[in-house]
């Protein structure tokens, strides 16, 4: 039998306390003493109130008090306070909810703008109507780091408000009266609940985001197991991956922690049944189920399953072979590109959990079109000798949206890298003609259609440069994740990476480009506005660091860049009532071709 605990954000101890409305109290005590009408209940918080003194008991104490005395456990769950998570509106307040946890979060430490360090971790709770997410803050959180709260438990949640969350979907927070606690099994009988079932799902039916999963699978493939060190209070982990599958499909089942050292032993063709598990996007936009600490492994089943046959490193799924450069999209898996190396870029170190990594991107091209080829760790050492004009030949490759927008093909674990080909046609193809940007998707737009409904769209705008911001044009950045870095008592810190060693200047400043039709900000970010600004971020920040002058770099540069006639591909982003395009390519055009072409696109449209 579970214990009774509840937790109230105190300083440093848990209450057993429970905190019903009067209406509440009353109910309960006419449910469980039918002897008693209501005028009876009420005469009687009145009597206690007199007895102990209107003035420092409320009716609402004064009726625990009787209801107590009259032998009642307060600690029963009210049907009255039942609501269904689909009920649930941003109008309530106060809510109250009795709900199955489905997932529990880690405590999250964070800096709060006015200074002093908080607490936060979440869980997700469901019942037969739906699933919502209950933020708890700082001294709440204790109900999450000392495992007071697990995933299959009952609990009934007080005193919590709604609010949106990630993409504007509902979630509860516990206030600071809020208080959760664990439901007895011996109250179940009296609750008006259902508990909701796990859900046992064959692998085609996976989506990404659900809880309490179960899986039935034949195990077709097994890697090894990996230990790391964790960010968050320098502990050690495990982690071992397998490929499982059924009769419909396959995906990637992360084991961690107990769970990957039980798996070491697994055998090929072995069935296995994984109770409570999550799901999640995995690396190559397919969905991986990962374990919990509230997952149960079963191992040897004599259960028979004809699963589908397993390829030899990654999830089973037709391979899409090769594919020319123009023919890419985001997503894209297991599919095999060749290209002749337009632009090596240096390759750069960085650290992620304790650990050294290496990443290189390159720029290749075929007759259809331009890519940012990106390798990591070991496969770059295999290009170290790659030079300019050799034809590269990838398989086994994944696509996705590279930084800012754009089309990136990366080389992922299972990739297959041969370089100069025999008998490859890309050898002759001239680069000359080649533009070193990605592929962008774009569609050339004026200026003046760019509007709020543009919000997400990738275009290509083609005008003058009539203004230049004038800010600090780097920023210091992890060289993993490009994210900005914070400098906490001489320390650099990532939010997705953690402690950054030696962090690297990366640009990003704002200009303003008119085409006649209209003009629009746009974000330049990286190597487009090094080119533009004819200087790369390490030379910005070491200007700026001897001339101590933040703005020395775009005061240098900014007859360089105004009246400048370029085109910019991006992606049209809206912040608060302003329209900008934030930048992922950027051409030197030549007024007089593109004079030529808007003459021709007008022709066209007079035919």
């Amino acid at each position: 039998m579970k214990r009774c605990i509840e937790w109230m954000p105190l300083p440093s101890n848990w209450m057993v306390i429970e905190v019903l409305t009067l209406e509440e109290t009353i109910q309960l005590i006419l449910k469980h003493k039918s002897e008693y009408e209501r005028k009876d209940i009420l005469k009687f918080i009145e009597e206690k109130r007199q007895e102990l003194g209107p003035e420092v008991v409320n009716d609402e104490s004064a009726a625990m008090i009787v209801a107590r005395e009259l032998g009642i456990d307060l600690h029963q769950a009210s049907p009255k306070a039942r609501l269904r998570v689909k009920d649930i509106s941003e109008d309530i307040r106060n809510v109250a909810l009795t709900a199955k946890v489905v997932n529990v979060g880690t405590v999250r430490t964070f800096s709060r703008s006015g200074g002093g360090e908080g607490k936060v971790a979440s869980i997700i709770v469901a019942d037969e109507s739906g699933r919502i997410r209950i933020a708890m803050w700082d001294d709440q959180t204790v109900a999450v780091s000392e495992g007071g709260i697990n995933v299959g438990d009952v609990v009934q949640i007080r005193g919590a408000y709604v609010k949106k969350g990630m993409r504007d979907a509902l979630e509860l927070n516990l206030g600071r009266m809020g208080n959760i606690r664990i439901i007895d099994d011996h109250e179940m009988e009296d609750l008006d609940f259902d508990v909701p079932e796990s859900q046992t799902v064959k692998m085609n039916d996976l989506q990404d985001g659900a809880f309490d999963v179960n899986l039935v699978v034949k195990i077709g493939k097994i890697f090894n197991l990996s230990t790391f060190t964790r960010k968050s209070d320098g502990s050690e982990g495990k982690v071992l991956s397998i490929i499982g599958a059924d009769e419909t499909g396959s995906a990637r089942l992360v084991f961690w922690d107990k769970y990957a050292e039980e798996m070491q032993d697994a055998k090929e063709g072995e069935v296995i049944k994984i109770t409570g598990g999550r799901t999640k996007a995995g690396r190559y936009g397919d969905v991986e189920f990962h374990t919990t600490r509230a997952s149960k492994v079963e191992r040897k089943l004599k259960e028979k399953i004809d699963a589908v046959e397993v390829s030899a490193g990654a999830p089973a799924s037709e391979p899409l072979g090769r594919k020319d450069i123009s023919e890419l999209t985001a997503d894209m898996r297991d599919v095999d590109i060749e290209g002749k190396v337009a632009r090596i870029f240096p390759f750069k170190s960085f650290e992620r959990d304790g650990k050294e990594g290496k990443v290189q991107n390159l720029i290749v091209a075929d007759e259809s079109g331009t890519t940012r080829v990106t390798f990591w760790n070991d496969d770059v050492d295999i290009i170290v000798d790659l030079q300019e004009e050799d034809v590269i030949r990838i398989k086994h490759g994944y696509v996705k949206e590279g930084f800012r927008g754009g089309i990136e093909f990366h080389v992922g674990r299972r990739a297959e890298i041969k370089i100069n080909p025999k008998g490859s046609k890309l050898a002759k193809l001239d680069l000359s003609g080649v533009s070193l940007e990605t592929i962008t998707r774009a569609g050339r737009v004026m200026i003046g259609d760019i509007d709020a409904e543009s919000e997400g769209q990738t275009v290509e705008v083609c005008g003058i440069v009539v203004g230049v911001g004038q800010v600090c044009p780097v920023y210091q950045a992890c060289p993993s994740c490009r994210k900005k870095v914070e400098d906490r008592d001489g320390k650099y810190i990532c939010s997705v990476c953690g402690e950054v060693k030696k962090p690297e200047p990366r640009m990003l400043y704002k200009v303003t480009l008119d085409d006649g039709s209209g003009s629009i900000r746009v974000t330049l970010f990286g190597e487009t506005g090094e080119e533009l600004l004819q200087m790369t971020a390490q030379e910005a920040f070491d200007l700026i660091s001897k001339s101590e002058n933040n703005q020395a770099p775009i005061e240098q540069n900014t007859d360089k860049m105004l009246g400048r006639y370029i085109a910019i591909q991006g992606r049209v982003t809206k912040y608060k009532d302003s329209v900008d395009v934030a930048a992922s390519g950027l051409d030197f055009a030549d007024p007089v071709e593109e004079i030529k072409r808007m003459k021709q696109n007008v022709a066209d449209m007079l035919d």
